[in-house]
């Protein structure tokens, strides 16, 4: 097992991982999900259960080798518990994401609702319909 690959995937998911508690807090704060993408969180779920796996196949004989050091065989189990603390994150955040477009949702439905002149619908209509559209295309750009 070389240690320093191992550390450096650490430094690796500990960068990630300080980024994710960020998105999660402005996704609970902003209650919106413009600007969001389900795809991009669902790509990076299926990265992280890679990489997940990928440490599971390892395991055995990363921890079994009697030339693994305590410290190397300590820094291999934190790399998969990192793994787990993104992938929580990152699950939270996909969580978020269709909340806040149910909201969104409600938000328009309810200012439809509200404004029975035609005009003013027709704008809100607008205004979603390219909302929506730019979301699909930040999802297809993403891709």
């Amino acid at each position: 097992m070389n240690i320093w690959a191992e550390v450096l995937e650490i430094l690796m998911l500990v960068c990630f991982g300080c980024s994710w508690p960020i998105s999660v807090y402005k996704s609970i704060k902003i209650k919106t999900s413009v600007g969001k993408s389900a795809t991009f969180n669902i790509l990076l779920i299926v990265g992280y259960i890679g990489g997940i796996i990928s440490k599971f196949l390892k395991m055995q004989s990363a921890l079994s080798n009697p030339s693994t050091t305590a410290l190397g065989k300590g820094i291999f189990i934190f790399a998969l518990v990192m793994y787990f603390v993104n992938l929580a994150m990152i699950t939270a955040n996909l969580v978020l994401y269709y909340t806040n477009k149910h909201l969104d949702n409600l938000k328009a439905t309810t200012e439809l609702q509200a404004n029975t002149n035609a005009e003013v619908v027709e704008n809100i209509a607008e205004q979603i319909t390219k909302e929506n559209s730019e979301e699909t295309k930040t999802e297809d750009s993403e891709n």
